[in-house]
C-alpha cells in the first residue's frame, strides 16, 4: 500500500498580496474573498406549478486587508496608493482617456502553509485602491500599529 504524503493546508494567518506586480507584503487578515450570486424567478407562461430560476448577475465584495505597519511593505503600499491616485490629485482633473481605459491592476492574494510554499492564489481583476487607513497612534498605548487597505475589484472568477 502506497502512502501519500498529507495535503499541504493554507494557513489563514499566512499570505501575501501582490498588484501588478508590486509587492505589498504578507498581511494578517484578509476579509471578503466572496461571491454573491443574484438569482431571479419567475414562471413559465401557463405553467404555474413551479418556477425557473434565472441567473441574474454577480457580485463580489471589497476585500479588506490588515497588518501591522512594517517598515518594508508599508511604505511600498503607500507609493502604489499615490501612483493610483496621482491622475486624480488636481480638483477637476481627469485622468487621460488612456489611463481611463487601462483602469485597475490584477492584484494577486497568496494563501501559504507553515513551510511558506504556495497552496492558493485568488487574482482580483481590475483592482483599486477604494481606502486605507493608518494607524492610531498614541503615547499611551502599547499596542502594534495597524494598517489597513480596501480593495474594490471586479472579480476573481
Amino acid at each position: 500500500m502506497t502512502q501519500t504524503a498529507a495535503p499541504a493546508l493554507g494557513l489563514e494567518m499566512r499570505f501575501h498580496v501582490q498588484i501588478d506586480g508590486v509587492d505589498l507584503g504578507n498581511w494578517s487578515s484578509c476579509k471578503g474573498l466572496d461571491v454573491k450570486v443574484n438569482l431571479e424567478t419567475v414562471y413559465d407562461p401557463g405553467d404555474y406549478s413551479h418556477k425557473r430560476i434565472l441567473f441574474a448577475d454577480v457580485d463580489y465584495g471589497r476585500v479588506e486587508l490588515e497588518r501591522a505597519v512594517d517598515a518594508t511593505s508599508s511604505p511600498a503600499v503607500r507609493t502604489w496608493l499615490a501612483e493610483k491616485l496621482a491622475p486624480w490629485s488636481q480638483p477637476g482633473a481627469m485622468p487621460s482617456q488612456l489611463q481611463m481605459v487601462v483602469g485597475g491592476g490584477t492584484a494577486t492574494i497568496t494563501l501559504l502553509d507553515a513551510a511558506w510554499t504556495a497552496v492558493c492564489s485568488w487574482s482580483l481583476r481590475n483592482v483599486y485602491p477604494s481606502g486605507w487607513t493608518g494607524p492610531s497612534l498614541s503615547a499611551e498605548s502599547k499596542k502594534v500599529a495597524i494598517e489597513q487597505l480596501e480593495l474594490a475589484h471586479e472579480g476573481f472568477l
